[in-house]
């Protein structure tokens, strides 16, 4: 019968490592490609991971608890239900299980042991109080709440509008512009809560010599809010840019139903990149070039954050006490709406 060892010297990788990944330890962070070769390894050499883990440290269950704030009502349904699908592929096969929390009725869940919070989602300093006396092991994803005081997990939006910018500029586009909201930051205790699109399309277009060129339209995350207010603008007579970056897909969307009522064909006539940070299930969405949020590496992340902080875990040196942001990059993913200017 196979051993580690075998495996070990036609792959190339240590024993450790391949014990990990074969055992889908959670905090093991390796990449797809390195994964995909000890498998296939495993497989090659027909080795079973049944055999006995005694004198192992580790927890056979890791629990979890999930809970939500959607900020906008008519998102929720698909803002929880794309986070709970990622977990659920992210966690198969492994030892970890998860359970969707009640915001609002966090007392319920007395007798359900609970090794770590995700809290995903834009939180009330009241909410965020509620969550951590049910656990102090919480990870807050999709937005930083105090990052002095607990870990997070966020998109690098600064690393996403570059890549958008940088894809536009292949195809000889200046004259970029963006459209969705255009509020300010959100801060709470000298922290920044909540982080704005447009701040950072701003300081691309700085960085990369657009400065002159800067255009935005600022409309509601909302399909026919974003289709009026790019209505409105077009009646007005004012000239377009070459290119939009929407700063989401209802934003998107919107921009999309618009053209069509004035016969302004994409790309031909403009160019379209999107946020993706929904359900992409759509095939329009399939259709767009986006900027694709890598959820599943957020999740990964997360739930390697919550081990650390254990001291029960096989794999855990020491208990974590500082916290920790982890800043996962988006994928810029190519579709139909992206074209060189008319003009050129």
């Amino acid at each position: 019968m196979a051993t580690l060892k075998d495996i070990s010297r036609y792959t190339g990788y240590s024993i450790s490592t391949i014990s990990r990944i074969l055992n889908n330890d959670p905090s093991m962070s390796a990449s797809e490609e390195t994964r995909m070769k000890v498998i296939s390894a495993a497989n090659e050499f027909d080795y079973s991971t049944t055999k006995s883990t005694k004198g192992r440290n580790i927890k056979n269950i890791l629990n979890i608890g999930m809970v939500f704030a959607c900020q906008f009502a008519w998102r929720k349904n698909n803002f929880e239900n794309s986070w709970i699908r990622c977990f659920e592929k992210v966690c198969s096969n492994s030892k970890i299980s998860f359970k969707k929390l009640d915001l609002l009725r966090l007392d319920s869940i007395k007798n359900y042991k609970i090794d770590g919070i995700l809290a995903i989602g834009v939180f009330t300093e009241y909410q965020i109080n509620c969550i951590m006396k049910i656990s102090q092991n919480v990870v807050f994803l999709d937005a930083t709440a105090d990052e002095i005081l607990y870990d997070s997990v966020v998109i690098n939006s600064h690393a996403g509008m570059a890549q958008a910018i940088e894809y536009l500029k292949k195809y000889e586009h200046e004259k970029i512009g963006y459209f969705g909201p255009c509020g300010k930051q959100r801060w709470w205790k000298k922290r920044i809560l909540t982080e704005v699109l447009y701040n950072m399309y701003q300081d691309a277009m700085y960085v990369y010599g657009f400065s002159e060129n800067i255009w935005t339209l600022e409309a509601d995350i909302d399909v026919e809010k974003s289709k009026q207010s790019m209505i409105d603008y077009i009646n007005f007579g004012k000239e377009l840019p070459t290119a939009i970056i929407a700063a989401s897909m209802e934003n998107a969307f919107g921009i999309i139903e618009a053209f069509r009522q004035f016969d302004i064909k994409i790309p031909e006539d403009i160019s379209i990149i999107a946020f993706c940070d929904i359900d992409r299930s759509k095939c329009e969405i399939n259709e767009l070039t986006n900027v694709h949020i890598e959820e599943e590496n957020m999740c990964r992340a997360a739930i390697r954050l919550i081990i650390e902080r254990m001291p029960t875990h096989t794999y855990t040196v020491s208990v974590r006490k500082t916290p920790k942001k982890v800043m996962i990059p988006p994928a810029l993913q190519t579709g139909l709406t992206v074209a060189q200017p008319r003009f050129l």
